[in-house]
This record gives C-alpha cells, sequence and structure tokens, in this order.
C-alpha cells in the first residue's frame, strides 16, 4: 500500500507575502488550483481508494481538484481527518513573518531559535500536534487493507508527521520542505514496515 501525502496548493495567503494561515480558512488561487491538477500526475500509477483531507478549503479544495483528474476516484472517496488540520499560530494569522516580527518580537525571535518550544499567543503547542498527527495517521494505515491513500494536508502538520516517522520530534520539523502542492510517497509493505520513496515532490 502506497500512502500519498500533499501539501495544498497556493493559497491567497500564500500568494501575499506568504502570511501565516495555520486555521484560518483561506481558499486556492487560480495558480494554487492548476498546482493541485498538475499533481495528479504523479498519481498515474496509484490505486486510490481513499482521499482524506483537514477539512480546512485549501485542503478540500485541493483534493477536488485531483480527483477531477483520477479515474475512479469521486469526491464520495473523500474522509474528512481534523488531526490534519494546519497547526494553529494564534495572534500571528494573517501576518508576514515581518508583521509578526513587529508586532512579537521577543516571540518572534524565539519561535525562529526554538519553535517547538516556543508559545505563540493563542497558538496551537507543536509536540500535541504531533501526536494527534501521527496518531490518526497510524489508525488510517492499519485499516485500510486495500488499495492507496492520498491525504490532503498542510506545511506544518506533514513535517511533523514526516520527522515523527523517523522517531524526530517536534523540534526537528524544519529540516524538512515542503512546498505548495508538493507529495510525499510513503509505502508499507506487507510486513507493516514502511519505505520512503519521495518527499517535497512536483511535476517535472
Amino acid at each position: 500500500m502506497f500512502v500519498y501525502l500533499l501539501r495544498h496548493g497556493q493559497t491567497v495567503y500564500n500568494a501575499d507575502g506568504e502570511r501565516f494561515c495555520g486555521s484560518s480558512d483561506v481558499g486556492l488561487t487560480a495558480l494554487g488550483w492548476q498546482q493541485a491538477r498538475q499533481s495528479a500526475t504523479l498519481l498515474k500509477e496509484a490505486k486510490v481508494t481513499k482521499v482524506i483531507h483537514s477539512g480546512l478549503r485549501r485542503a478540500e479544495e485541493t483534493a477536488t481538484a485531483l480527483v477531477e483528474s483520477l479515474d475512479g476516484v469521486t469526491k464520495a472517496d473523500f474522509h474528512v481527518e481534523p488531526a490534519f488540520r494546519e497547526v494553529g499560530f494564534g495572534a500571528w494569522e494573517g501576518l508576514t513573518r515581518a508583521e509578526a516580527a513587529r508586532a512579537f518580537p521577543d516571540v518572534y525571535s524565539n519561535w525562529l531559535l526554538d519553535p517547538a518550544h516556543t508559545s505563540l499567543p493563542g497558538g496551537d503547542d507543536l509536540f500535541v500536534r504531533q501526536a494527534l498527527v501521527l496518531a490518526a495517521f497510524q489508525s488510517y494505515v492499519s485499516n485500510h487493507p486495500d488499495g492507496d491513500i492520498v491525504i490532503v494536508a498542510h506545511n506544518t502538520i506533514n513535517r511533523l508527521l514526516l520527522v515523527g516517522l523517523f522517531g524526530g520530534d517536534a523540534g526537528e520539523y524544519r529540516k524538512l520542505v515542503q512546498r505548495n502542492a508538493c507529495m510525499n510517497v510513503i509505502e508499507y509493505t506487507d510486513l507493516g514496515d514502511f519505505r520512503i520513496h519521495g518527499v517535497n515532490l512536483l511535476p517535472v
């Protein structure tokens, strides 16, 4: 079984100075829709039987664009999993990095050095969110006997999940990059172990 883990396509916040989005429910730009459709080309060999998204608009729209290009998969195959929602950035949501640095200079400086141990005003705990997303991911893998799974999630939550699969904690998530509409390919064998075939993949 393969799991295809994607980040959503470009949003209006990404296009407008890479604003912190978090739990804010913003949609895709026209480019974001195009990116999602292009990413579907990476699934041409997949046998997708379940599509999971976070429930946030940008993830649902990306999933919708994907299934438009896949044979035999429809929105009826969608499942919403809140554990895959993006990490909440609290008072920083809607701000650019420069605006966050001006409004919260001390917190911002600490966040640059140690994001996992820095509490953002109203933001999520990265260790808690990592534990939740890992548990949800393992549950889907364990209880999905047939076909491949597509998961459409978000920048920080994908990185927390991927580093967690290798035993890393939330403080290590910045070792990975997740571009808009990128795909990560994870294979689970009959023995229950996994192999990573690709991270941060984009169509050629």
